[in-house]
């Protein structure tokens, strides 16, 4: 009678095997949620963006050049923003737009031709 021998996997190979797939399905998680924060942030971001475009649009459409601070909430993100109007000498305003969220800033500028 022949012995049997099987053409399968050791227990020691299964579990080595098992620890490598662990190891690399631990690291592609972590991607994962590195990439879910960065995603988070450039909305915000983004958003931020949004809001100071909108502020200096206003302006411009309104032509009402004033000083102001409010906030919004957008996402359940709350923006404090803040509208500064500055006359520089060669008869200009530059409006300049400051929205604050988080621990984050982000300011943004323009020049107006007073007529």
């Amino acid at each position: 009678m022949r012995p049997c021998t099987s053409g399968g996997f050791s227990l020691i190979e299964l579990l080595f095997a098992l620890v490598i797939l662990s190891f690399g399905l631990t690291a592609l998680m972590q991607t994962h949620i590195i990439s879910a924060k960065t995603l988070k942030s450039t909305k915000e971001r983004y958003h931020a963006m949004l809001i100071a475009q909108e502020r200096i649009d206003q302006s411009l459409v309104s032509r009402v050049f004033r000083n102001s601070s409010d906030s919004i909430c957008r996402n359940k993100v709350c923006y404090a923003v803040d509208q500064q109007i500055r006359q520089t000498e060669d008869n200009q305003s530059q409006i300049t737009i400051e929205v604050k969220w988080r621990n984050s800033i982000m300011t943004l500028s323009a020049h107006v031709f007073n007529n």
